[in-house]
């Protein structure tokens, strides 16, 4: 199996750590796979393999962005796939201009690579549970508490699909006001 890779805001772990306690008591069994704290994050762009062995280009491209820290507001519980089964629950983003500028910027960056990466709209989320087992038909989304937490960082991950943390940071690239 190659290796896959994806760009993606770290969650910090205070905000991270609300958002798994409260997940954890919704008594999820209906989804195989609750993350760790450690391992919330927002994806800005999933990258899947390397075939053409560029991925330390594509860090060195990314060192180039320059983009402001910004604040991000959680609004509550949505999810992807049909609403009694759904194959997502995630915390939702208020819409954000910053982030979705961020966003387009790495998109366009990485335009000159001969990566495949994820094509789908971007939707702003942070997983909290997936996998559907297939059983416990849902009949309304749990609430969360909304919460706000400042983006100063993102960063290239490798998915390590076996281990804990199962996201390891490549690289990280710091937001500086200013730019």
């Amino acid at each position: 199996m190659s290796i896959h890779y994806f760009i993606g805001i770290k969650i910090p772990l205070p905000a991270a750590g609300k958002m798994t306690s409260q997940r954890d008591t919704w008594n999820l069994e209906s989804h195989r796979r609750h993350p760790l704290a450690e391992d919330l994050h927002i994806t800005l762009l999933f990258l899947g393999g390397d075939p053409h062995g560029e991925i330390h280009a594509v860090a060195e491209a990314l060192a180039e962005i320059s983009h402001p820290p910004f604040e991000l507001e959680i609004s509550g519980v949505a999810h992807f796939g049909i609403p009694e089964r759904p194959r997502v629950v995630y915390a939702a983003l208020e819409e954000n201009e910053q982030l979705n500028g961020l966003q387009g910027k790495i998109s366009e960056t990485l335009r000159a690579f001969q990566l495949s990466p994820d094509n789908k709209p971007f939707v702003p989320h942070i997983t909290l549970a997936n996998k559907w087992r297939g059983q416990d038909v849902w009949e309304q989304l749990p609430e969360i508490e909304t919460d706000h937490f400042k983006a100063c960082e993102f960063a290239l991950f490798r998915i390590d699909p076996a281990g804990t943390p199962r996201y390891i940071p490549v690289r990280t690239y710091k937001l500086k006001d200013g730019v």
